[in-house]
């Protein structure tokens, strides 16, 4: 059996119903009191080695401070509990915790929950991994209270993605889905086998209330052009370009260009891009117009697109911008193509000597950028020459898309009821670091998914 301990010198114990005079011999003399009540528990800092994955794949060791007065304690004196509402950091260090007690009485601790309790000389910290007992006793012994008292500490692993089922997907009829985020909304667009575009609006604040919005858009729009730059949608339909402040209300501007589609825009850069039918151009106001900047590839991809822009790690000035997708020449893999803010024409990158790590061919294949590194997704597909089930996996890449494999075993997972939907999908990810996966059909859901170490 363990040995219990009493405190004298780790709990700080204020007697607060102790009234004490000085003898004329100068003798402390304590008057006793039949009191026995809890009255304050807090915990100093605690410092904790924490282990997280670098982009590498390699181990990274830190060390985090939390702030014990950030986690003040609830006594419950109805029910003799006492213990932190908020809890402490996924893998915060409890065993040893310097813990603050004051009382009406002499505090006593159990370690362990069986059998009478003894004192002991005190050690300098407290051991949180179960709840302790602590017996308060009134200082003339005639009573005593037992109270239980815990340290609440989150157990999600800061490696793993965690997913909020939020509710039914507001868009059961579409056979492609396209969803964005723009001012604390998520728009989700949606094409019907009748080339009808349907759009749905939520709060990201609120996603469970979704409402069904009515739009003017053209017939034949493509779904995958929909970009949004300087705060409107832009799409293309038929050729020509269409903008919206809304992604309701649609209107047609004046372009001397026939467009293929739209594949990356920035506003920190200040430009859109486009292909048409011969060249890759470029604008930084679309009612003006776009230019031609380089040929357009047979190898450039137009369909199926995702892309990302996202800072450089070693310069937040100048972005890098991915695209992948299927070129309609050449279908079998999909292309990779990027190009850096500072550069004037896109290049396509030949990953020719990772055959084994290529990106997976998957259906609806998407791209985010997320936790420094770029996450891909999609329906069934291969990889290897292996079939992948639909949404099952999550493929990551550390060099922009270079190499790619799948999540490994404690990495970030997709929740596991959507393996094996086959089933309409958009991903995308807000201002806030969280990941928002919508499914359509009849069974389509609303998740949010986010890095715990994100919330550490």
């Amino acid at each position: 059996m363990k040995k219990y301990t009493y405190l004298t010198t780790f709990l700080t114990i204020i007697l607060l119903t102790l009234t004490s005079c000085l003898k004329s011999d100068g003798a402390l003399e304590v008057k006793e009191y039949p009191y026995a009540t809890l009255r304050s528990v807090s915990i100093d800092d605690i410092h904790t080695t924490y282990t997280i994955k670098k982009d590498d794949g390699s181990d990274s060791t830190y060390i985090k401070t939390v702030t014990g007065s950030n986690y003040p304690f609830t006594i419950d004196q109805e029910n003799n509990l006492a213990y932190n509402v908020d809890s402490l950091p996924v893998g915060t260090n409890i065993t040893r915790v310097s813990t603050n007690i004051s009382c009406d009485g002499i505090a006593y601790l159990y370690v362990d929950s069986l059998g009478s309790f003894k004192s002991q000389v005190s050690t300098d910290s407290l051991d949180f991994t179960n709840p302790i007992r602590l017996r308060i006793v009134s200082t003339d012994k005639s009573y005593s209270r037992e109270y239980q008292v815990r340290l609440n500490v989150h157990t999600i692993d800061p490696n793993q993605l965690y997913w909020n089922k939020l509710s039914t997907s507001p868009d059961t009829t579409s056979t492609e889905l396209r969803l964005m985020t723009a001012n604390e909304t998520l728009y989700l667009f949606g094409i019907d086998a009748e080339s009808n575009l349907s759009l749905a609006t939520a709060s990201q604040s609120d996603a469970s209330a979704w409402t069904a919005q009515t739009t003017s858009a053209p017939a034949a729009l493509n779904l995958n052009s929909i970009t949004l730059f300087n705060g409107k949608f832009y799409a293309v339909a038929e050729g020509k370009l269409y903008a919206s402040t809304d992604g309701a209300a649609w209107e047609n501007l004046p372009c001397e260009k026939s467009l293929t589609t739209l594949f990356a825009a920035s506003d920190k850069d200040n430009v859109m891009w486009a292909a048409t039918a011969d060249s890759l151009a470029t604008t930084s106001d679309p009612a003006a117009g776009f230019t031609s900047v380089q040929p357009l590839s047979e190898r450039f991809p137009l369909n199926n697109l995702s892309w990302t822009v996202a800072p450089l790690r070693t310069n937040m000035n100048i972005n890098r911008y991915i695209l992948i997708g299927d070129a309609p020449q050449q279908p079998q893999q999909p292309k990779l193509w990027g190009k850096l803010s500072n550069e004037k024409k896109w290049v396509e990158y030949h990953p020719s000597s990772y055959q084994n790590k290529l990106c997976p061919e998957l259906k609806s294949l998407t791209i985010i950028p997320y936790d420094s590194k770029l996450y891909a997704i999609g329906g069934s597909g291969t990889v290897e020459g292996n079939r992948v089930e639909a949404l099952s996996t999550i493929f990551i890449s550390r060099d922009n898309g270079l190499t790619w494999e799948a999540a490994k075993e404690g990495g970030p997972t997709l929740p596991e009821e959507l393996s094996g939907t086959e089933a309409p999908f958009s991903a995308t990810v807000d201002q806030n670091g969280n990941i928002w996966l919508v499914t359509g059909g009849s069974n389509g859901i609303v998740w949010r998914g986010r890095m715990n170490k994100l919330d550490l």
